[in-house]
């Protein structure tokens, strides 16, 4: 029997939970074509209570826990649930006390940026990562970055870390709702984009004053999703009070797909990354790229995108001037990016698990068992 943690379908939606959702469904693909066999019955345990939607698997079973509080869901009644047999956990938290299962860890910020969590959330997950790090048959992450600094953190070999990547092509059965630019009163082609959460490592104080030192009056930055107080905070009086500047907070995944397919250009920021998604949303969306020399951003954007030093709001600024006026060169990142983003696929992150899975000797080929 081979049990997955469910727990992520009872959180709200945020980059780990879509994670483990889109890499569960290819999962569940791959062992519906009968490609890949696993030793026994994989099943999804699953919280009573949930946010998200049951998934519509084909070949996985569900199973349901009567759940209550989701920690002791999680530390308690889903180790019980799952014990004598393997359990796969693909969320980025797992049962801290058991032996033997595969633990997802996206990367190592509680080490190595503490500052930016609370005091009880840095000690509980360097805890978990630390007697996982041992306990664990595989840790899975989602780069050759977070591998790195895992292997750096915990002191374990490096051959215990497999890579398992995110995938974007969900953007592509993802619906647009164009309706969003005249909500914002931006128009097509004419707006930088940014995405992401009031993190300071999302670096949006940075890119707020780059953007407030451009001449042009007609260019807009729209900033979804951390674009309330705390994200504007750092920026200087000018910044903050630039009418340019579209503070569009939330927004639905049809909204965000529009802003993508029709801006100008996506601007990531960050200084530190796991994977880093959006860049390679955009890419999916046909959006040419600028993105932060910095953590993992590099390696997963590759030549897809063009890079600035994320500590310089000149440097920022400068690529952002560049990307107004040359047609040219966005033209050739909107090409690149399109071939970089076809790299990762669900599809692909599903083969990495699999294969993964297989070298502990949990799944096989097909033709492997006849």
């Amino acid at each position: 029997m081979i049990f997955i943690n469910g727990k992520f379908l009872a959180q709200s939606l945020t980059g780990v939970q879509r994670y483990a959702i889109e890499l569960l469904q290819a999962f569940d693909a791959l062992l519906a074509d009968g490609a890949w066999t696993a030793t026994g019955p994989v099943v999804l345990l699953v919280p009573s209570t949930r946010v998200q939607p049951l998934p519509a698997l084909r070949h996985i079973q569900i199973r349901e826990i009567p759940s209550g509080n989701l920690h002791v869901w999680e530390q308690v009644r889903l180790p019980w649930a799952a014990r004598g047999a393997m359990l796969i956990n693909l969320a980025g938290s797992t049962p801290l006390i058991k032996f033997g299962q595969v633990s997802t860890f996206h990367d190592t910020a509680v080490f190595d940026v503490p500052s930016s969590f609370s005091a009880n959330f840095v000690r509980w997950y360097r805890l978990l990562f630390n007697a996982q790090g041992r306990l664990s048959r595989r840790i899975l992450t989602v780069s050759e970055f977070s591998k790195e600094r895992l292997v750096h953190h915990l002191g374990i070999d490096a051959g215990k870390v497999a890579v398992v990547h995110c995938g974007a092509d969900h953007m592509r059965r993802q619906p647009a709702d164009a309706a969003v630019l005249g909500k914002l009163g931006v128009d097509a082609g004419r707006y930088f984009l940014a995405v992401g959460s009031a993190n300071p490592n999302k670096n949006f104080s940075r890119l707020i004053e780059a953007f407030a030192g451009l001449e042009d009056p007609d260019a807009r930055l729209v900033v979804v999703g951390g674009s309330n107080a705390t994200v504007f905070a750092d920026s200087s009086d000018a910044a903050r009070d630039d009418p340019r500047i579209v503070r569009a907070g939330r927004l639905t995944d049809d909204e965000i797909k529009a802003l993508y397919s029709h801006a100008r250009v996506y601007v990531f920021p960050s200084i530190y990354e796991g994977f880093g998604l959006p860049p390679v949303e955009a890419m999916f969306c046909d959006c040419p790229v600028l993105a932060a020399r910095a953590a993992s951003i590099p390696e997963i954007c590759g030549n897809g995108a063009a890079f600035f030093d994320p500590y310089s709001v000149d440097d920022i600024r400068a690529s952002m001037r560049r990307a107004l006026h040359d047609d040219a060169w966005l033209a050739e990142l909107r090409r690149a990016g399109g071939v970089r983003a076809e790299t990762f696929t669900w599809h692909n992150a599903a083969l990495s698990l699999v294969r993964t899975l297989s070298d502990i000797g949990v799944m096989q080929p097909r033709q492997a068992r006849a």
